[in-house]
């Protein structure tokens, strides 16, 4: 077998940085669980800065329907896997309903984060924890995409 490696690409590059930045401020502001933040960053860290926003728009999207889902039923009765199932269904209803198709399978993993996460303490505070997490990660992956060798349209292919 001929392997022939190649260099790292510049998104491979942005998405560390991003990642690493995402971690740093989280931690700078306590917030709990920086994996959130730094999972939006990878999603978030596209091969042109337009598509960046547009992932993530639908990720805060799905976040703000799945986190609102997640409070609800975390608030009746956390872990409870039938209501779970019954809130999947409620978040790609309303997802469906407004046309944003490309949010709801976030939407459904925050909800499940919510309701298999939260052990004890306040649904409204770890849910909107989430919504901040995921801000911060899509926020910092957009400005390391547009201010770091920000990709143009030649170089889409060799970005990865």
């Amino acid at each position: 077998m001929n392997l022939k490696f190649k260099k790292p690409g510049m998104r491979n590059i942005k998405t560390a940085i991003a990642v690493v930045i995402s971690i740093l401020i989280s931690k700078l502001f306590k917030m709990e669980y920086p994996f959130y933040a730094a999972i939006a960053s990878v999603i978030c860290m596209q091969s042109s800065i337009e598509n960046s926003i547009e992932t993530g728009k639908n990720r805060m999207l799905g976040t703000v329907v799945g986190a609102l889902f997640g409070f609800i039923c975390a608030v009746i009765a956390p872990g409870n896997v039938f209501l779970l199932g019954l809130g999947i269904v409620g978040v790609i209803y309303v997802c469906n309903i407004f046309k944003w198709n490309n949010s709801a399978s976030i939407g459904c993993v925050v909800l499940c984060a919510i309701m298999l996460n939260l052990k004890e303490g306040s649904a409204l505070l770890y849910s909107v924890n989430r919504i901040f997490d995921t801000f911060v990660g899509i926020t910092v992956a957009v400005a390391v995409n547009n201010f770091i060798s920000p990709p143009n349209e030649k170089d889409k292919e060799i970005q990865d």
